[in-house]
């Protein structure tokens, strides 16, 4: 077979490029640290990597989703833990008004502190976040939640009902609320103990009757009714009371004891004072009421005083039952505090799953990208030496002619 001169030269010329590309390849695997420079390098670990990085990535953006939510969810306690201090504030000044020894002018005076408390807990209902949405607005973060008419009366415009709080994934399967609505923090809390309430329906003149309390002694008798307690004159001066259902019917009826509890269908309904014939008095399933209602009901009568036997009844019912309510919307506010820490804990544990996955990831990333670096240099040796050999054969291979034995 014939050699010829060009086939030799290119011949050499192709063993040194060979050698200077493969070089080349392991000094840039080398700097750069890793094993794959291209898919081609390793088809099946690059398609490995691949899956690993969105792994990565997406486990990076849940992270950073609990760095931007945490804080949210932190101001939230803060605002709870505010709001509860104003209403054991408010506790305190109620107990203070009900006290015989206060005067119409000091009441107003205990009537005034209890406004600038409502008018905080309205500052706290409308707290905006560093980013300027409302804390207790839910989905409709820019709009002011709550508002009030020209009479006073507060009333909430944020979202509500499914979908009306923000979820924010902190992994590949959970979600976490960012935050609670308004309605569900500052209005819709049950009454009282949140199964029945009652309420002076009609009070006669020279009325001193006064709803003390208001309980359930047998859940499981409860029917949900509306009942009226109405009293007559049983003679020898001695009040009879009578408690009529819906239908007109009498369930329950006997003599009036001040102090005494009048039970009928699972409830106990503790009344004190003197009635007076035509006095009214309604026991009925507990209605939701929002913090200023039940604020703006005790400042009112705190306001209209106790001189009178009827304005003195009247202040102590409200004082009990402002008492009962103030005490579910501090119940309220606990258990709402309770579910926001248990969130912050979530995010806690979470965000440490998520550190130790991405450490984890990392390494199996490393193990199939990253390079040997004693393999990689001493194959980085082997080539140079290699490519050393081709350059120097090529230099005598191009000293050959057939002049220099002429």
């Amino acid at each position: 077979m014939r050699i010829s001169t060009t086939q030799i030269f290119q011949t050499g010329i192709d063993q040194i490029q060979r050698g200077q590309t493969e070089l080349n390849r392991t000094s840039l695997q080398m700097g750069r640290g890793e094993r794959i420079l291209s898919p081609s390098d390793d088809p099946s670990g690059a398609t490995q990597v691949n899956q690993f990085e969105r792994i990565i990535q997406a486990t990076k953006q849940y992270q950073r989703n609990i760095d931007n939510t945490q804080p949210r969810l932190q101001q939230e306690e803060s605002a709870l833990q505010g709001g509860t201090d104003l209403l054991q504030r408010a506790r305190e000044l109620v107990v203070a008004g009900n006290n015989d020894s206060q005067t119409n002018e000091t009441r107003s005076y205990i009537a005034g502190e209890l406004r600038q408390l409502r008018d905080g807990m309205f500052d706290i209902a409308n707290t905006k976040d560093p980013n300027g949405e409302y804390l207790f607005a839910g989905t409709k973060s820019l709009q002011q939640p709550f508002q009030q008419d020209g009479t006073g009366a507060v009333r909430y415009e944020g979202a509500e009902g499914t979908g009306s709080i923000r979820e924010v994934a902190i992994s590949a399967n959970r979600k976490v609320p960012v935050g609670d609505t308004g309605a569900r923090v500052f209005m819709d809390i049950p009454e009282n103990d949140g199964r029945v309430g009652a309420e002076v329906l009609n009070r006669e003149p020279g009325s001193t009757l006064v709803v003390e309390q208001t309980g359930v002694n047998d859940s499981a008798a409860l029917t949900g009714q509306t009942y009226t307690i109405t009293f007559q004159d049983l003679g020898g001066g001695e009040i009879g009371y009578q408690v009529v259902d819906e239908g007109g019917g009498t369930v329950d009826s006997g003599p009036y004891v001040s102090g005494e509890a009048i039970t009928f269908d699972g409830r106990a309904i503790t009344l004190s004072g003197a009635p007076e014939i035509g006095d009214e008095v309604e026991s009925r399933p507990a209605e939701n009421k929002s913090v200023f209602e039940t604020l703006d009901a005790i400042i009112a009568a705190l306001e209209e005083g106790g001189a009178s036997g009827n304005s003195r009844a009247n202040l102590a019912t409200a004082s009990n039952t402002a008492l009962a309510d103030l005490d579910a919307v501090l119940g309220n506010f606990s258990d709402i505090r309770a579910e926001v820490g248990s969130r912050l804990k979530t995010f806690d544990q979470q965000q440490d799953l998520n550190e130790d996955r991405l450490v984890d990831l990392n390494s199996a990333v490393s193990e199939i990208r990253d390079l040997d670096y004693a393999e990689a240099i001493s194959r980085f040796n082997q080539q140079q030496v290699a490519l050393q050999a081709a350059q120097q054969t090529y230099t005598q291979v191009n000293r050959l002619s057939l002049f220099d034995f002429l």
